[in-house]
């Protein structure tokens, strides 16, 4: 594979050490932390706190290292090449339909969770009726509320990347609050507590992993982190590494407020009422008692959604713009609006507590699409002796770990909607 690059592609590579490291930091992180992390005390409830920290640094150690294989990928290839670019060369078309299939099937599914989430919230926000028979409400008002946000999308990139700044301040800020508040309600021994009657903690880490296998999938920021940094390898592992464990950090802090401050049998609850994000925060603010820390955690989590929930959907957006060719006017755009929101927006309408479902099936994309094809293309690559800018360390053996352990979190996540594993 002989790949030449642009004399504008090498001078890009040149200006690469005047690009601040904090930069690739954030976008990694931020690609990461977003909704979903409310899943994640939900889904950790049956296996508690010592098991969640484990599992969860197990899972950013396999994510960061298949972030590690798409470089080694990407940087074999031009500045500004695309996931789809790589299968096609290396796996031929059928891996890219593969590839493609499971891009669109994830940003579609975590589209639909957010539409979930908006319903949910906005129910609690408002203290509405969440009765079985009042769930249509839920699945209503999500429609709405993701509809009108989706009129960003429509009318303009260009105000998603404003919003998105503003969003991520403002979410930054009132999860500072709401932490730093909430921290002297937690009981530290309540986090490292055995004794639940409910206890086996043990069979319950399982069905956890595909939760957070999706918590951490900050590997598609790959491509994106080469264009900005050409092949400065160590700015861009290092955007990787301690993006990530911004992500890992966080996810920690989050786990320790909500598993010192709301019991395990407390979850049970939880959990029966769909383990959405209203449902959490409701049992959390019930805990805290405090309006300020009330205020900054609803303030948080509404941030959180409509953040999360531009990110994807401009990527779904883009990606069905660039399938169907529709055109970049009102009119094409509308036509990629519709086709991008109104299916998850009705599927919501339909099935309104699926949350946590849905992020559990993102689970499963992101084995096939971050972690199966890419150790498929990497043995390719290193197949046909190609040099590579950049190779993973530790040979086979490092690259049969990876697809091992995500293997395992696939797998779990598919006898637990089978319920063969237990859930709390």
């Amino acid at each position: 594979m002989n790949v030449r690059f642009t004399t504008k592609q090498t001078k890009n590579m040149n200006n690469s050490t005047k690009k601040p490291l904090l930069f690739g930091i954030m976008m990694t992180a931020g690609s990461a932390i977003g909704a979903g992390m409310f899943s994640l005390p939900i889904v950790a409830s049956g296996m508690w706190f010592p098991l969640t920290l484990v599992s969860l640094f197990v899972i950013w150690s396999i994510s960061y290292l298949s972030s590690l294989m798409i470089m080694e990928i990407s940087l074999t290839f031009p500045i500004g090449s695309s996931f789809n670019t790589f299968t096609e060369h290396l796996l031929g078309k059928a891996g890219s339909v593969v590839m493609g299939i499971s891009v669109g099937f994830l940003l579609y599914i975590l589209l639909y969770a957010y539409f979930s989430a908006f319903g949910n919230m906005a129910v609690h926000t408002l203290a509405i009726d969440t009765s079985e028979s009042a769930a249509y409400t839920q699945g209503f008002l999500g429609l709405i509320l993701g509809c009108l946000i989706a009129v960003i999308v429509w009318i303009s990139t260009v105000s998603v990347g404003r919003i998105s700044t503003i969003l991520v301040v403002g979410m930054a800020i009132s999860f500072i609050i709401s932490i730093s508040g909430a921290f002297s309600h937690v009981n530290t021994n309540q986090l490292i507590d055995f004794s639940d009657e409910n206890g086996n903690y043990i069979p319950y880490l399982w069905a956890g992993l595909a939760y957070f296998i999706t918590s951490f999938g900050f590997s598609s920021m790959v491509p994106s982190l080469y264009k900005y940094y050409g092949k400065d390898i160590p700015k861009i592992k290092g955007s990787l590494f301690f993006g990530s464990l911004l992500a890992l950090v966080t996810y920690l802090i989050w786990l320790m407020v909500t598993f010192g401050i709301i019991e395990r049998a407390d979850f049970i609850p939880i959990n029966a009422a769909g383990g959405n994000m209203g449902d959490l925060v409701g049992a959390l603010e019930q805990k805290i008692g405090s309006s300020t820390i009330q205020s900054a955690l609803t303030l948080f989590s509404n941030f959180a959604i409509i953040s999360s929930f531009l990110g994807v959907g401009l990527n779904l957006f883009d990606y069905i713009a660039d399938r169907f060719g529709f055109s970049n006017d009102l009119k094409g755009r509308f036509y990629t609006a519709c086709i991008t929101f109104l299916p998850p927006g009705l599927f919501s309408l339909l099935w309104p507590h699926g949350f946590i479902a849905a992020i559990g099936f993102a689970g499963i994309v992101i084995f096939i699409g971050f972690f199966l094809l890419p150790f498929l293309m990497v043995k390719k690559l290193r197949a046909s002796n190609e040099t590579a800018p950049y190779q993973l360390s530790g040979g086979n053996s490092v690259l049969l770990f990876v697809l091992i352990m995500s293997t395992i979190t696939a797998v779990c996540h598919v006898l637990a909607m089978l319920d063969i594993l237990p859930k709390l």
